[in-house]
Order: C-alpha cells, then structure tokens, then sequence
C-alpha cells in the first residue's frame, strides 16, 4: 500500500478538552432527552461519542526516534452507532448487536478508520434434555504491531476477524451433561505486506466433553479437544507465490467449579496439549495450559475478580534476516493475571480499577544450521487501569478511563515501552 492514506486533506486540529466535554455533555443530554419516555422493547438503537489521547499510539520502545512525518503522541475521536435486539421465543431466545466506529486521528490522519464489530447468537433448548447455542461474531479493528522486530509499520493495517460456534448440550442423567461444541476462527489483514499476510490464518476447532455435578456446590468435567489450522501466506516465494503452513493440535481438559459459600466461586482449567506445524516446527509445543479465577463479592457493592492464565497463542511472523529465512514467535507461551476490583458506589455510579500482568517469550528462529540468527527474549509488562461509569437517565451513560502501562524487557529482540491513555465517553440508547 502506498502511503495514500496520508492523503493532502489538511490535518484536522487536535480537539480541545473544553470542547470535547461540551460535545459528550451534549449527545447523553439530547439523546437522554429524546428517549427518557420512550417503553422497553427488545429492539435498542444507540450512539456514543468518545474522545481519547495516547501518549505513545506508535508503540515505540524507549529512546526509539519517532519517524519522520509521524508524531508519538495523538488524539482520537470516536463517533459510534449501536442497534440490537434481545428477544425471547418461547423456551429459545435469540439476539443480536453491532456497532460501526468513525475513528480520526488529530495528529497522524494515516491511522483514520471506520471499525466495527457485530455478534448474534441463539440459545435454543427443547422439552427434553438437549439444549445448546449457536454464535456468530465479526469484527474490524486497526492493528498496530509492536516496533521491536519489524520497526515501525507506517501504513493502515485494518484486521478481520470472524468466528461461528455451536454448542450442544445433553443431560444424560440427573447429575451428568454431555458437551459437544465445534467452532471456526478466521483472521485477515487488508495491508498486502508479506509480513502482515503471513498473520493470517483458519482455525477449525471440536470438542467433546462430560460434566459430572455431584452437588449444588460443584462441578467437574473432562473433555477432548481437537484443532487444525492454515496459514495461507506464512512464506512468500520468488515466484510471488506463497508457502502455506498447517497445524494441528490435540488437548485433554479437566475443568472444576467450586462455590463454598454464596459470595466466593473458584473455577480451574487445566490442559495437556500438543501441537504440530507442517513446516515452523521450530513452534512444536508439548506442554501443560489453562486458568485458574476466583470471583468474590463481599458485598452487594463490591465485587473482586482474579484470574490467571497461561495459553499458546497464534502470532506467529514468517520474516527474513540479512536475507535468511526466519520464524519470529510473538507469543510461545503467554502466562497473565488479572485482578479487577468493581464498586458500585450508588445505582447510578460505579467505579473499577484492574491490574494486568503479563509474561511472554519472544523468539526468532532460522532453519539455516550454517548461518544461525537464533535469538530469545522475555517480557514483563503490567498494565494498570482506572474507570468510572455514570448512568443519569435509564438510557444514558457517561465514563471516563485510564491506563498506564510499562514494559520492561530482556533479551535480544524486544525493548522497553511504556504509554498512558485517557478517554471519555457518552453513550445513549432508544429502546
């Protein structure tokens, strides 16, 4: 892509915050005012302004120059429209909901984009014991990757994301349910880069379980599961033409759920899995995954939740050093914890502050044994988040949020980063 995304329009002023706090007061009164006496259906139409700024929006490492024509720091503005609809047919209930996001940058207009996202889903069950869902979900974001391998990408990257999953549920006998679900992830990217198009990829996932519920207290489970996959465009040829890559994957899952007492629930997965790729062996894994979460409300206004998790993920980048081909790894294996604190201060006001800490390997890999480029890293990078949520009318709402966000590094091949953003919203619905 030519960088005809940075078009001559002349580059829109950063708005003021004296401005923006008129135009967010103005939808969620006018909007409030509007729908205040409109009656509930299952039907909602909504729109929502937010107006944002991020210290470091090009995801630059520390004392990493910013590049020519480009600035670090950039305001955003937001302009959304939602619709939905949540209805109930007899024993089933279907809904639905998508929203559409006019995003412009006051600094860096190359990044100005339209996003969405859209979900809808049947939950379904009949006068026996089967029962089950069905969901579907699309959406489209801009992605900015991380500055640390390939340098900063300067051009508008829009990814696609789209999945399908069934559920269905049979209850054999009282204490035991029988669980089949089969599901399809699929990923594309609209920069025609090498680089990026080796990102995508299809996933075709199913699993069968059973779940054992001994009491009103507990739940256990164990299951099969099995996945394949495609990277379409992992390597591109001399030819122009590309290399696809496959992968397969077979887990054994234990699940539990425990509640000892009406305002504590714990709930644990744990997976023994393998994977295998058709030509990045080098990202073969054989290993142990899964989570464990404790939610807690201790009272009716303050509710606790912490979880923890350590997954495999699918960033995966076919890329080239000093011309030898390489496998740059983003994320092997990721471990998280996540702690959120929610007060519901009164009905109308609530406030929520989280902590995210996360654990990554990095890893370039070459096949090449007579010039090896291996090399590793490691990442630490907590995450901490503020928020605040005001609802005057029925419809209306108002928030404001902030995070800051350090990344501290090892290794040869990812850097320090740090970045803080702020953002203020109002949104209302007509139901």
């Amino acid at each position: 892509m030519k960088p005809a995304d940075a078009r001559t329009t002349p580059m829109p002023t950063r708005p003021s915050l004296r401005g923006a706090a008129r135009l967010v007061a103005g939808v969620a009164c006018a909007c409030g005012a509007a729908v205040a006496g409109a009656q509930s259906s299952p039907w909602y139409l909504g729109l929502a302004q937010s107006f944002g700024h991020e210290s470091n929006l090009l995801r630059l490492s520390v004392n990493q120059p910013v590049p020519d024509g480009y600035s670090q720091a950039d305001s955003v503005s937001s302009t959304s429209l939602l619709g939905g609809l949540d209805q109930r047919l007899g024993r089933q209930r279907a809904y639905a909901n998508v929203s559409v996001r006019n995003n412009r940058y006051s600094r860096n207009p190359v990044f100005d984009n339209t996003s969405y996202s859209a979900a809808a889903g049947l939950d379904w069950q009949t006068l026996q014991r089967l029962s089950g869902t069905l969901s579907t979900s699309a959406f489209r974001n801009l992605q900015r990757f991380d500055s640390g391998e390939f340098g900063f990408q300067r051009l508008r990257n829009l990814e696609r994301v789209s999945t399908v999953n069934a559920t269905v549920s049979l209850g054999l006998v009282t204490q035991y349910t029988l669980e089949a679900t089969a599901g399809r992830r699929q990923v594309r990217n609209s920069l025609q880069d090498p680089a990026v198009q080796a990102r995508e990829f299809t996933q075709d996932n199913a699993s069968l379980g059973l779940r054992w519920r001994p009491s009103s207290a507990a739940i256990l489970g164990i299951g099969l599961s099995a996945a394949q996959g495609r990277y379409p465009k992992f390597r591109q040829l001399a030819d122009g033409s590309y290399d696809a890559d496959r992968f397969k994957r077979q887990d054994i899952e234990l699940r539990g759920t425990l509640q000892p007492t009406g305002a504590s629930v714990f709930e644990a997965r744990l997976s023994n899995g393998r994977t295998r790729y058709d030509l990045n062996q080098q990202r073969d894994f054989d290993g142990l995954t899964g989570s464990v979460a404790w939610r807690w409300q201790p009272t009716g206004k303050l509710r606790l939740n912490t979880v923890f998790t350590r997954e495999t993920g699918q960033d995966s980048y076919a890329t080239a050093v000093f011309n030898v081909p390489a496998t740059t790894d983003y994320s092997r294996i990721t471990n998280s914890l996540r702690t959120q604190l929610i007060h519901d201060a009164t009905a109308k006001l609530q406030f929520n502050a989280a902590l995210d800490v996360y654990r990554r390997t990095v890893v370039r890999t070459t096949p090449n044994p007579f010039f090896p480029l291996d090399a590793s890293g490691k990442e630490r990078t907590p995450i901490l988040s503020l928020g605040a949520r005001w609802t005057p009318l029925r419809y209306a709402l108002l928030g404001c949020d902030w995070s800051r966000e350090r990344r501290s590094t090892s290794g040869e091949i990812t850097a320090d980063l740090s970045a803080t953003s702020f953002s203020c919203f109002a949104q209302a619905t007509l139901q």
